[in-house]
């Protein structure tokens, strides 16, 4: 590619986030700079970019997520969408297609099975855990990228549903100064309809870093909170999100209210599943990265009861550890998305539920095209007196 048109595919890829931008200056200073291989300035003038972005999204004003009532129960259901690896291309065809499917499978096909999936848990909330566009083997412009946002992201705006999400190892590109871009990215998501999820502190490691708060129905405290953390591209944690992720947690210190934790990668502790718990492990844990994340969960936070990663796709199980619970979500990707041919694609359903009497966050596996049980495995239970 020309660098010309190189440049303006930048141009016009930065402009889907920011509309007031000046394009045609936007086209001379990124040319000017990729004609001298002046990556470093690049970054900064990204960076420079996305943080005027952010200001703008900042004054958007999102109502608080609050639970339901019914009664004297309060409820709230969470759907954890893990690896749609989404190219944008309906057409790509299906890797491992399902054994019993006789037609052809392309990636349009993936669509139907989200708005059936969607439609049968009817969620309150939905986390997508990563992956959901596929940018490492089929390579996104910035342009593509956001389209690739748009496809997935319909399936639960036109349900004006909230959602949230984090990044996965295949959202962005090797060369993000061409290709999909995370940052750009994560600028965009925050001002789509009906998202909740926030770019977090700049520069710290990812971008994708906060929390979220489910609030009482009538908003007048604290129910339960969400941490989100970007694993990045090598599943790495930094120590500036180890740090951000204790401030966050400890300016809820004496609230004794539980806590979910998002994240793609899972940690190495995820290796210590011996078969006891929910689900299976039919295939290695690809969690290498050397950190510190259980114990900052397990040591300096204290309310988180579980955490929710995706990655391995064909992974779905939960067990606990000491007092925390690992769980994994499965896989629903079809197109880009590698499953096996006798394997269901799997989504996680998480149900959080209070009464005046007893309070209980459960979960239990969606699989596609099969009748589901809804087995409940048990992540926190307490009684009140």
């Amino acid at each position: 590619m020309q660098l010309t048109s190189l440049a303006l595919a930048l141009a016009l890829s930065v402009a889907s986030v920011d509309a007031q931008l000046n394009i045609n200056w936007l086209v001379k200073i990124v040319e000017d700079k990729l004609k001298k291989v002046e990556i470093p300035i690049i970054n900064q003038f990204i960076d420079g970019e996305v943080q005027k972005s952010l200001v703008e999204t900042a004054k958007i004003v999102r109502p608080p997520l609050t639970a339901r009532q019914t009664g004297d129960v309060m409820s709230y259901k969470i759907l954890q969408i893990p690896d749609m690896h989404y190219t944008g291309n309906r057409f790509f065809p299906c890797l491992n297609k399902p054994d019993d499917m006789k037609k052809l499978c392309f990636e349009s096909y993936m669509n139907e099975m989200l708005d059936k999936m969607i439609d049968d848990i009817n969620p309150d909330f939905v986390v997508f855990t990563g992956d959901q566009i596929e940018s490492l083997w089929y390579p996104q412009s910035w342009l593509s990228s956001i389209d690739a946002i748009d496809t997935y992201s319909a399936n639960v705006i036109k349900r004006k549903l909230p959602w949230a999400m984090v990044f996965g190892n295949h959202d962005e590109g090797i060369a993000p100064q061409i290709f999909a871009n995370r940052k750009i990215m994560m600028a965009y998501i925050e001002s789509l309809d009906y998202s909740y999820a926030k770019y977090g502190p700049f520069n710290i490691g990812g971008a994708g870093n906060y929390e979220l708060t489910l609030r009482s129905p009538n908003n007048s405290s604290d129910m339960m909170h969400m941490y989100f953390a970007d694993t990045r591209n090598d599943g790495d944690i930094s120590l500036a999100q180890l740090d951000h992720l204790k401030t966050l947690s400890g300016a809820h210190k004496g609230q004794d209210i539980p806590a979910l934790m998002f994240f793609h990668i899972p940690m190495p502790e995820y290796k210590e599943f011996n078969g006891t718990g929910q689900g299976d492990k039919r295939e290695g844990i690809g969690g290498h990265a050397n950190h510190s994340l259980y114990e900052t969960i397990t040591q300096n936070m204290g309310d988180v009861k579980a955490t929710f990663c995706g990655h391995d796709h064909l992974n779905d199980f939960c067990f606990k550890k000491d007092n925390l619970h690992m769980c994994y979500g499965g896989g629903v990707g079809y197109g880009a998305g590698y499953n096996k041919g006798y394997h269901a694609r799997t989504a996680r359903v998480i149900e959080w539920s209070r009464s005046p009497t007893n309070e209980s966050i459960s979960t239990w596996l969606y699989r596609q095209n099969t009748v589901n049980t809804k087995e409940k495995y048990m992540i926190f239970e307490r009684t009140f007196y």
